[in-house]
């Protein structure tokens, strides 16, 4: 049976794509299309009939969609309708447990309890990472920007990525179900941008020491013209270890600027607010207690609402 699957556009939404793949690939199956779906955008995508859809429909790593045959997510945000969130009832093609500190883990772990699955032993590894990744569980924020391992490299990889096609999604989800990370991110294709995203690295701290603003609890970059578009999005926080908050606005695609607000992985207990729903209840976006984001279509649009968070985060 062939599939379409939707997929939060970051590294932890690709890697949960990857273990899907692997498993159906296992039981004979396989994924005709490849969609990234983000926030800001998840309105017009939700009012979609998915199963109406030529090809049966699974989400992983994003919004709850009533309508997916599959569906697996951890964000505290996921339900948009409180009856979908009062209706809902888990089994083994629909899972949501926000304990998980990344969507790729819980897929590993439930196609594993749930269908009996063995995966390739290369997962046990990209799971690892992916909790790393996704909750910013690194060592430090010198870790972020060395970014000396291949799962540190591929983040920052897909991090560049816009809009992109179905063949492009295909390759790379296909590398992450095959092949360990550091034959990944060996590859052709993703080592040219690697190595490229190496040598911009001190262009982009140079830039974040000219043009960072900092408050008294928070900083702020507009990364328009950052070398690495906002790439080093943990360097604040070495740059002004005692700042609990960044706020970053950079553009991501033609017409679309996104605004993202973090809590400092290294002081998370100064982090006192739900950062995803405070993104979800006044901007339609979402995210996780330490993490929340959301685009806007205009840039002044973006500032408006950044200039309202600072405000609060500041208090």
């Amino acid at each position: 049976m062939k599939y379409d699957i939707y997929f939060h556009n970051d590294f932890d939404g690709r890697a949960s794509a990857a273990v899907m793949l692997a498993f159906l690939r296992s039981r004979g199956d396989d994924i005709a299309h490849y969609v990234p779906v983000t926030y800001g955008y998840e309105k017009p995508w939700l009012k979609e009939d998915l199963a109406k859809k030529k090809n049966p429909a699974i989400v992983v790593d994003f919004l709850y969609h009533p309508k997916a045959a599959w569906w697996f997510d951890h964000h505290r945000t996921t339900f948009r309708e409180e009856k979908w969130k009062r209706a809902f009832k888990p089994d083994r093609f629909h899972r949501y447990d926000y304990s998980y500190r990344s969507a790729c883990h819980l897929v590993y772990d439930s196609l594993k309890k749930d269908f009996g699955w063995k995966p390739p032993r290369h997962f046990k590894e990209l799971v690892r990472w992916l909790d790393v990744v996704d909750s910013a569980r690194y060592r430090s924020a010198r870790e972020t920007i060395e970014m000396k391992h291949p799962a540190l490299e591929i983040n920052a990889f897909i991090e560049t990525l816009e809009r992109t096609t179905n063949e492009e999604n295909r390759f790379l989800i296909g590398l992450l179900a095959k092949y360990p990370l550091a034959r990944v991110v060996a590859a052709p294709r993703v080592a040219r941008a690697v190595r490229a995203l190496h040598k911009k690295v001190a262009r982009s701290m140079a830039f974040l020491k000219k043009n960072l603003l900092v408050f008294k609890r928070t900083t702020f970059v507009d990364v328009t013209k950052d070398p690495l578009d906002g790439l080093l999005r943990y360097a604040p926080y070495y740059l002004y270890p005692k700042s609990i908050y960044n706020i970053r606005l950079r553009p991501k695609g033609k017409g679309v600027w996104y605004l993202g607000v973090g809590a400092s992985p290294w002081r998370r207990s100064a982090n006192k607010l739900e950062l995803g729903k405070l993104m979800r209840r006044r901007y339609g976006g979402g995210g996780h207690k330490a993490i929340g984001a959301t685009e806007f279509l205009t840039r002044a649009d973006a500032m408006k609402a950044f200039k309202k968070i600072n405000e609060l985060l500041n208090r």
